[in-house]
């Protein structure tokens, strides 16, 4: 008898679990089914070699967002023995954006490879099959390379901004607010910042800057500023940065923007504290000059700023409502600024300067780019292998030098670095250490410099930065790790 009200204590409980249970179970299937992206989705499929046949054995399938590498954590598998890989994953988990998901295969050797995923897979779930085909890393991709990343309409439209800022600064700034605040009388922030800022609005390349670098040398500048102005003048111009962000990444064109300026302060301190502070050998008039003439600038940085946003708003993906929304106030101010601001003289030259900025860039970079295109496909493979797989000190010791002494016209470094990311598969750390140097050094543009200041200056100057690319290179290798090409696949 004891036992009874326990037993009908248990019943009861289990009778209420069932009630309670029942409609739970039911509503939890309701959401499942009804909610698109919270079914698993099973992706299989098998990796071959092409042309030649054969299968893939080794790498990694994964998941990711184009573009978005930075907020998504890429779903991965292993490809099997027999070229075989079988991938798990609930888009619901992943986040928003389920549409622009793609599966991409990554090997040892051969290109990268993606492809989109159905949307109906995504939305309800299943089992989808992938197959690939990979082709061995050689150059012949590099043509498909400047098509798809570097010469497309999304970047005449991201530069076109970049031109006319560049030739609004060089057309109504004057030169002497440069030497101004670059010269010795200056305060140390002031003229280093001076020497690192100015270099963000002219768009030059390594040889292109030598004649300025040459009147601010000889203008009395000290030498620590000029130097910082000699090496961040091509390497962290406006141009380039945003080439550098749309083509190769975000991510890497940040790092390149910050660690180019920190290496300027210090090449700059360097050459201050090894070899002194250069005594102007002009005229005490000539300096007066350059300390005068106070013109005044105000509407021409409204107008910079101004193209700045246009060029930030360009370089930013959004929709074409939005992007208009945006742009067109700016383009409109712009225009205000010039009618009521601007003479008609002012407007000429503003104009001929951005077209001789295009035709002095255009012309340069286009054939410099299919050049590079021709000769990636003719080198072999094996070239560039000691810095593939490699981040350590030697291969971006090598990269740097390599940086160093070629001749890249202004952003062509930019596309030479992309082909050996995307297409030799060399580490991202030489990948760094050659953006580094590349626009700041070149063999012409030492030989020149060195007729002017010397060879012991020149050789500390040049020691100097590829000792620090090197650094740099080494410590983004080991933190940034591999490199997967963010186009949009479409």
């Amino acid at each position: 008898m004891a036992v009874w009200p326990d037993n009908r204590a248990f019943g009861l409980g289990f009778f209420l679990a069932i009630l309670i249970g029942i409609p739970g179970l039911a509503g939890t299937g309701e959401d499942i089914t009804a909610t698109p992206g919270l079914m698993e989705v099973v992706l299989t499929g098998h990796v071959r070699r092409a042309v030649i046949g054969g299968v893939v054995g080794e790498g990694i399938v994964e998941v990711r967002l184009p573009g978005g590498d930075d907020q998504f954590v890429p779903v991965t598998s292993d490809i099997g023995e027999g070229g075989t890989y079988e991938l798990r994953f609930v888009p619901g988990a992943l986040g928003k954006d389920l549409e622009k998901l793609t599966v991409s295969v990554i090997s040892a050797g051969f290109t990268v490879e993606e492809e989109s995923i159905a949307q109906e897979i995504l939305r309800n779930g299943g089992t989808a099959t992938v197959d690939f085909s990979l082709s061995a890393a050689t150059i012949d991709g590099v043509l498909d390379i400047f098509s798809c990343c570097v010469l497309s309409w999304a970047i005449v439209i991201v530069m076109l901004p970049a031109f006319f800022l560049g030739a609004a600064v060089k057309a109504f700034v004057p030169n002497h607010l440069f030497l101004r605040y670059l010269g010795p009388q200056a305060p140390k922030p002031v003229s280093y910042g001076a020497a690192v800022g100015s270099g963000m609005v002219l768009s030059l390349c390594s040889c292109n800057v030598v004649p300025l670098f040459l009147s601010v040398w000889r203008g009395g500048a000290g030498i620590g500023p000029a130097f910082a102005f000699l090496f961040a003048g091509p390497a962290i111009n406006v141009v380039s940065m945003v080439f550098a962000c749309r083509v190769i990444g975000l991510g890497i064109g940040i790092w390149r923007v910050i660690s180019v300026a920190v290496m300027s302060l210090i090449v700059g301190a360097v050459m201050a504290c090894v070899f002194g502070r250069k005594q102007s050998e002009d005229s005490p008039d000539a300096m007066a000059e350059a300390m005068g003439d106070d013109t005044p600038v105000g509407p021409a940085l409204t107008l910079a700023a101004l193209l700045l946003a246009i060029l930030v708003v360009g370089s930013i993906e959004m929709g074409i409502g939005l992007r208009a929304l945006i742009t067109l106030p700016l383009v409109a101010a712009v225009s205000a600024i010039a009618y009521y601001w601007l003479d008609r003289d002012q407007c000429v030259v503003w104009l001929r300067e951005t077209r001789g900025l295009v035709l002095r860039v255009i012309p340069i970079l286009v054939p410099a780019v299919l050049a590079i295109g021709f000769v990636a496909q003719k080198v072999p493979l094996t070239a560039t292998r000691w810095m593939s797989g490699s981040s350590g000190v030697v291969a971006n010791g090598g990269a740097s030098l390599l940086g160093a002494l070629m001749y890249f016209p202004i952003m062509t470094e930019t596309a030479f670095t992309k082909a050996l990311l995307k297409v030799m598969g060399i580490s991202t750390g030489p990948a760094m250490a050659i953006l580094l140097t590349a626009p700041g050094l070149s063999l012409p543009g030492m030989v020149i410099v060195g007729r002017e200041i010397g060879i012991r200056k020149l050789l500390t100057y040049v020691v100097v930065l590829v000792c620090l690319a090197t650094v740099f290179g080494v410590f983004f290798g080991s933190s940034w790790g591999g490199y997967l090409c963010n186009c949009e696949y479409k």
